[in-house]
């Protein structure tokens, strides 16, 4: 792929990697699909992940702008050749002497500096050739690009580095070969105004020592030029004179050296470094192979096969069994996928062929109605599903199979490694055991480890779902009243009137509350993706669900009560006082005051109640009993038999306390039910997972590879 390609499909690996929000779980499945349907069945890996790279982007672009300013960005531009190469020379040229002025040196010229430098970085070339530089110049070239705030941008920092040596390599080597052809230039130039001369000072080196050591440093140019290395002792300075003889040799053969040393071998490395920049911009290197790769689709797997297959071996005769949500008798008539990955892989459980000794040996006496499967069957399968019906561990006398073999002994109970086969449906737990079972034996397998994952957040949503749905119910039942009919006159009907009511107020509400669980019942159902069978139970299953009377105070009543109780009071209190003289007047006028003062009392309870009349309600009590009765019908529809209530009613007893707020939140109106909705799944979600288990939390079942 190219350069521009690897962008965008890092930039997705950036995304997906971090759970970025503009980029959801269903985002991602839309583009493998998407891309797989593009590209075919027999596209190659990099192809499905170039055109899976560019359908993505097509959504994940316009929600996300640092994403799109990051691709837009160019992250190479040829005119930062051009630039290293101004400064290079304009720094060559702006050496505005070799010495002291119009001296040249001998001993030291910057020339000699310039040419140690460039050695020195031959030397370290020659050491990243053979993988001593590259070694940490790599990784801090990553470390320096990491440093942006997108992902992305470390992930192309860490990929990209390569390419990005390459780049920086070619900028060096073109600024330090103008730079050096600057100096040449800057001698040339300067020698047409100024009079250079030449010479030497040296309070340790004799003249013999200088003329050998030029000599030696300046052959190649003087081989080159035919310009033959001056003698150097007519040259020498003493202290305060002045340098007489002409520096123009001087100047030709230190300027063919810095061109024979520098200029030429740096313009060759930077020649080097664009062609391989071109070559990895063209053809990124980018490795398809990682466990990010892999799990995209099987088109990224070309040659390996994405199905664990499991042989199924159990007697003819096995009652049905439950396995990952499936039913599963002794004689499977075709291959069963038990499991699908969102990557495509697949758990398939393969029938038993004809069976035939596995070898000559007599099978022991525990191994009735088994056969050891045919050796073609057992080359195809990963993994022996081996069903045993005695009463032992189940390990004992296996045949000698090349295969895992895991043991399920079709009993209520196992002593590992076995695992109890008629248990596996019940819960997650169990089920989680037995992939965690399978990976054991598939230790390394990426197939069982995408199938397990997949496995895990599936039920995690599904359990998402089901306290939703049950929260959703709960609040719906929480917030049903009916009201009481009120009794005639004023102070109210006969005491059988009130009862009769109040009886005619609760079986309104039972026949409410049955509505309620049988609709629940059908979407519960719906959401396991089941037919109903069983038919539906409506508050006949609920035991201890009794509805209770919600009284209204009658503000009639209570005004007359309380009038005749403050009246008499007032009154008595009156007549004490003035000793007879009110005549009774104190009595009336306390009766009134009374009987406003009870009256408006009725009526603030009332209104804080949120009633005018007696209503008949569901008490927290009730409510308790219809959630285990809710949690027990989950428990049941999902994992098959109906499971004890106890469980589920010591669960909720650890949530009384989130349960009675969420109880207080139900009211008459969408919002005040949705409110107490949302704060029951909580606590919900918690009695289930305490109560059944949790996907996540599958403890391994020590199961081990039998040989």
């Amino acid at each position: 792929m190219t350069e521009s390609e690897a962008r965008q499909v890092l930039l997705l690996q950036a995304h997906e990697a971090d759970s970025a929000k503009n980029w959801s779980h269903d985002d991602r499945q839309w583009a493998t699909r998407q891309a797989a349907a593009v590209v075919g069945e027999q596209a190659s890996p990099e192809r499905f992940a170039v055109a899976r790279a560019a359908i993505g982007l097509q959504r994940l672009l316009p929600r996300d702008a640092s994403a799109r300013r990051w691709l837009e960005r160019r992250a190479w531009h040829p005119a930062w050749v051009w630039v290293g190469a101004l400064l290079g020379f304009i720094a060559g040229v702006a050496v505005d002497r070799l010495g002291p002025p119009e001296h040249v040196n001998l001993l030291a010229p910057a020339v000699w500096v310039v040419v140690a430098w460039n050695l020195c970085v031959y030397a370290a070339s020659m050491l990243h050739w053979r993988g001593g530089v590259g070694g940490w110049l790599g990784p801090w070239l990553a470390r320096r690009g990491g440093r942006a705030d997108l992902a992305s941008a470390l992930l192309w920092a860490r990929h990209a580095a390569p390419l990005s040596m390459k780049r920086a390599a070619l900028v060096l080597h073109t600024a330090a070969a103008l730079l050096a052809l600057g100096l040449v230039a800057g001698l040339y130039l300067r020698g047409l105004v100024l009079d250079y001369r030449a010479g030497w000072q040296s309070t340790f080196l004799d003249t013999h020592t200088v003329q050998s050591i030029l000599s030696a440093l300046l052959a190649p140019a003087s081989w080159l030029t035919g310009i033959a290395v001056p003698d150097v002792a007519p040259l020498r300075v003493g202290p305060g004179a002045a340098a007489q003889a002409t520096a123009a040799p001087w100047i030709h053969l230190y300027a063919t050296t810095l061109l024979l040393f520098v200029v030429l071998p740096r313009l060759l490395l930077a020649g080097w470094s664009a062609w391989r920049a071109g070559a990895l911009s063209s053809r990124f290197p980018l490795a398809l192979d990682t466990p990010y790769f892999i799990a995209l689709h099987p088109l990224m797997r070309p040659g390996q096969s994405n199905t664990v297959r499991l042989l199924w071996s159990a007697p003819a005769a096995l009652a049905p069994v439950t396995l990952l949500g499936h039913a599963v008798t002794g004689e499977l008539a075709a291959p069963l996928t038990l499991l699908r990955s969102d990557e495509g892989d697949e758990l398939q459980l393969l029938p038993a062929p004809a069976p035939g000794a596995a070898s000559g040996a007599k099978a022991p006496s525990w191994w009735s109605g088994w056969r050891a499967p045919s050796e073609p069957a057992l080359a195809q399968a990963d993994v022996v599903l081996l069903v045993n019906t005695s009463a032992g561990r189940g390990d004992e006398g296996l045949p000698a199979l090349q295969q895992p073999v895991l043991v399920l002994r079709d009993a209520e109970a196992a002593e590992l490694p076995a695992l109890p086969l008629r248990r596996l449906a019940d819960g997650w737990l169990p089920d989680g055991r037995l992939l965690d079972a399978l990976l054991a034996l598939l230790d390394g397998d990426a197939r069982m480890v995408r199938l397990a994952a997949a496995w895990r957040a599936r039920q995690q949503s599904l359990l998402d779902a089901g306290v939703a749905e049950i929260a959703q119910t709960l609040s719906h039942v929480a917030a049903s009243r009916v009201a009481v009919e009120k009794s005639s006159g004023l102070l109210g009907g006969n005491r059988a009137d009130a009862e009769a009511a109040r009886e005619a107020a609760r079986i309104t509400l039972l026949a409410a509350l049955d509505r309620e669980l049988v609709e629940h019942r059908s979407r519960l159902l719906a959401l396991l993706g089941r037919a109903d069978v069983s038919g539906a139970d409506g508050s006949a299953g609920v035991p201890g669900a009794e509805a209770a009377l919600r009284k209204h105070l009658p503000e009639g009543r209570s005004a007359m009560v309380g009038g005749l109780l403050s009246g008499a009071a007032l009154g008595l209190k009156a007549d004490v006082l003035s000793g007879g003289l009110t005549l009774g007047a104190g009595a009336l006028a306390g009766g009134l005051l009374g009987a406003l003062g009870a009256a408006g009392a009725a009526r603030g309870v009332n209104v804080l109640r949120g009633t005018d009349r007696s209503q008949v309600v569901w008490d927290e009590a009730a409510l308790e009993a219809i959630t285990v009765a809710l949690l027990q019908r989950w428990g049941a529809l999902s994992t098959g038999p109906l499971r004890d209530a106890a469980p589920f009613a010591t669960a909720l007893e650890d949530q009384h306390k989130e349960l009675t707020r969420a109880w207080a939140l139900c009211g008459a109106s969408a919002e005040s039910q949705q409110q107490a909705a949302n704060a029951l799944r909580a606590p919900l979600a918690a009695a289930l997972v305490q109560a059944m288990g949790h996907p996540a939390a599958a403890a391994r079942s020590g199961a081990r590879p039998q040989r």
